[in-house]
């Protein structure tokens, strides 16, 4: 009798050490998986930069008088808005293309809906600037300056909460995995354990 419990056992055990086995290679792929984030950190990240780079130009046609860093200072805004705000848009709605997921937490979305309204004012007073280089209005000037901080830290915010979800899912998938792991490894050691005990009492 305890031979045919065994008997049914082990392919049971066997079985069960596969569906294990699979869970843990698909644990291994959710790291894959989690690049979209880590894409979406990377761009949250890039995205003061490229304000600060903003702001800097804007600055130097205010305040420089040199010629050539006038037109650095305009090429680099002509080619950093149309950048800057592709992201921000992407972030605010997600985007395929950058692939950033329109389903962030909420507490990452909520500090992004507050930095739109200073994103907009930054964007619109830049380009207005660069559409007159030559005389930068000084209302627009102030508008910059004004709404440059807020952003900055709004967005830094919610890139600290994106890195800190990022690291507390590498700490679950890490968790699970090693439990995984462990279970798989105890079912093959009873696997092995009830078929040598089968062994022996057949040649006895």
């Amino acid at each position: 009798m305890k031979e045919k419990i065994k008997r049914l056992i082990m392919p049971l055990l066997g079985w069960l050490g596969i569906f294990f086995l699979v869970v843990m290679l698909a644990f291994e792929a959710l790291p894959l998986l989690s690049n979209t984030a880590l894409g979406t950190f990377r761009l949250m990240t890039r995205q003061r930069v490229l304000e600060q780079r903003v702001v800097k130009n804007v600055m130097v046609l205010a305040y420089r008088t040199d010629q050539d860093e006038h037109a650095e200072a305009i090429n680099e805004l002509q080619t950093t808005l149309p950048v800057w705000e592709k992201v921000q848009r992407g972030l605010q709605d997600g985007d395929t293309t950058l692939g950033i997921s329109p389903n962030l937490p909420s507490d990452i979305k909520l500090l992004l809906i507050q930095a739109q309204p200073d994103c907009v004012y930054l964007d619109t007073a830049a380009h207005q600037i660069l559409a007159h280089p030559a005389s930068v209005d000084p209302v627009q000037l102030s508008i910059v300056l004004q709404h440059d901080q807020p952003y900055y830290l709004a967005m830094a915010q919610a890139n600290d909460l994106l890195q800190e979800r990022i690291q507390n899912a590498a700490k679950i998938y890490f968790s699970i995995e090693l439990g995984i792991g462990i279970a798989l490894m105890s079912i093959w050691m009873v696997f092995l354990f009830s078929f040598r005990s089968l062994d022996k009492r057949s040649k006895s």
